[in-house]
């Protein structure tokens, strides 16, 4: 009797320790990641999701995040809120601990209310300013706004380019406007006043009035705040008059298509940038930029760069408290990261990326190729 008990206990000894090293084999932390992978939207949305499996891929292969691998539970949001609720419907099904999502705010906003609802931690590289205004503690923002870029633009037209009379070209869309008022207060701080103001529709395909009426008012430097197709055409025309001043342009700037329509004239112009891989001279973001490539076939931009940042933050909350949502919430609010594009520190908006650089377009081969001419960081202490 005592030998059969013996050998039971054996037996079940042995099945518990099987049990155990098969949960451990197969010990996993799941984490959502939402991007559109299709429509016209996929080109930004695919190059983050990249990033986010670039970043996984390498904590698993040191052996994870606390030896437990990381699963990527990734959905395609597509073009709509109906998809990208629907990918969000998908990846709570998976039970995550925290969501890496879309850049679109229109997607972002639909998804908050289930996301309060559910508590878990949402990041993405989104720069609508609203987004972070709108008292929602599960969202964390890792891009910077536009109260950062475009104070670092107009910073620089001051005090790098010494433009004491500026001349603002603004679209009168709620970007457009947005960023008015941001680069006033900069230049307010300054004591500085603009010695013109002009507004146009973004359908607008000609600037030749505008463009005028700045000549008129005799300015040092031009500040554009407008989308890719007219600020294509504010650049070109502001040339082809023989305007030639320093023009100090959004980020739309930094647009390929951009480029294409505006051919030579991009030669001395100035653009506000979060970051700008294929071109930064910092051996990492190289060394991480021909990482990227060459597992892709296609070339990172600024915000799979700071996605890629974005993944590496939230893995550390994970690997620092645990796949726990409300621990990682509370550890993104409280710690900083230092990632390839910058430091990120939240604010209590949960606004995490206060950096900015500025870059000056020459053509080389007839392409508009981007030099890092400085380099903003506003990070609260």
């Amino acid at each position: 009797m005592k030998k059969i008990v013996g050998n039971f206990g054996l037996a079940l000894l042995s099945a518990c320790a099987i049990l155990f090293f098969s949960t451990a084999a197969f010990a996993r932390i799941d984490v959502g990641v939402i991007g559109s992978m299709t429509s016209g939207l996929a080109l930004l949305g695919q190059r983050q999701i990249n990033s986010a499996i670039l970043a996984a891929e390498e904590w698993n292969a040191k052996g994870g995040i606390n030896g437990e691998k990381t699963k990527l539970a990734i959905e395609d949001s597509g073009k709509s809120t109906t998809q990208a609720m629907t990918a969000l419907d998908r990846v709570l099904a998976e039970n995550v601990c925290a969501i890496l999502g879309p850049i679109y705010s229109f997607q972002l906003f639909a998804m908050f209310p289930e996301i309060n609802k559910e508590g878990v931690p949402l990041l993405s590289t989104s720069g609508t300013r609203k987004l972070t205004q709108m008292g929602n503690r599960w969202y964390f923002r890792l891009y910077p706004h536009d109260g950062i870029t475009k104070r670092a633009y107009t910073l620089f037209a001051v005090e790098e380019l010494g433009c004491t009379r500026p001349a603002l070209m603004c679209v009168t869309t709620e970007y457009g406007k947005s960023g008015y008022k941001i680069i006033m207060d900069v230049l307010k701080s300054k004591g500085i006043k603009p010695v013109a103001v002009t507004w146009h529709e973004k359908s607008d395909k000609d600037m030749t009035g505008q463009l005028e009426r700045i000549r008129r008012a005799h300015p040092s430097c031009i500040i554009s705040q407008a989308h890719p197709p007219d600020t294509a055409q504010i650049i070109r025309q502001q040339y082809e008059l023989g305007i030639n001043i320093p023009h100090i342009a959004s980020s739309a700037a930094s647009m390929p298509t951009v480029h294409k329509l505006v051919g030579k004239y991009m030669e001395g112009v100035y653009v506000e940038a979060a970051a700008i891989p294929n071109y930064d001279p910092d051996p990492k973001i190289q060394a991480w930029t021909k990482k990227y490539v060459k597992k892709f076939r296609t070339r990172p931009d600024s915000f799979a760069l700071l996605y890629y940042d974005t993944a590496n933050f939230l893995f550390n909350a994970i690997k620092a408290v645990g796949p726990d949502r409300k621990k990682i919430r509370d550890w993104l609010e409280k710690n900083s990261y230092k990632g390839l594009a910058g430091r990120y520190k939240f604010d209590k908006e949960h606004n995490g990326a206060f950096f900015a650089i500025i870059v000056q377009y020459h053509m080389k081969n007839g392409k508009a190729i981007p030099t890092v001419v400085k380099k903003y960081d506003f990070t609260p202490e």
